[in-house]
């Protein structure tokens, strides 16, 4: 089983949740971590290693709000140190959420990779004068 752990900045991950609960039910399998004002890194920290350890040994794919901030460090350094059970991802839009809360039959990797590819498609411009 495959375990997604969503993380950001000042309620991020809550409104993700919020998001999905309006659209998809109650997501399974998906986690949601805020690093708020008044936290630490190191509050972020322990609230995902014992998200972590209470998940067992199932897969981890986090998915953090930006590239390189303290939530996708945090992941990064997990996933590093687990390469084969954990990948990060970031940046991903609503529609990769929907696609994460629905799609569960591919391995951690491959999952990953299509999140992201949902995602650049998933991004418009209406209306597109090149296509006029």
């Amino acid at each position: 089983m495959i375990n997604i752990i969503v993380m950001g900045h000042g309620g991020y991950a809550q409104g993700i949740k919020n998001n999905l609960s309006m659209l998809l039910g109650e997501p399974k399998n998906m986690y949601f971590l805020d690093l708020m004002r008044e936290d630490s890194l190191a509050d972020l920290e322990h609230k995902m290693n014992t998200l972590i350890s209470e998940l067992g040994e199932s897969d981890i794919l986090f998915a953090c709000d930006l590239l390189g901030a303290s939530p996708f460090r945090l992941a990064a350094i997990y996933s590093a140190t687990n390469p084969n059970k954990a990948i990060t991802v970031t940046g991903l839009n609503t529609m990769a959420f929907l696609e994460l809360g629905m799609s569960m039959d591919l391995n951690l990797f491959d999952l990953a990779d299509r999140v992201i590819e949902t995602t650049k498609a998933s991004v418009s411009k209406f209306p597109d004068p090149t296509h006029a």
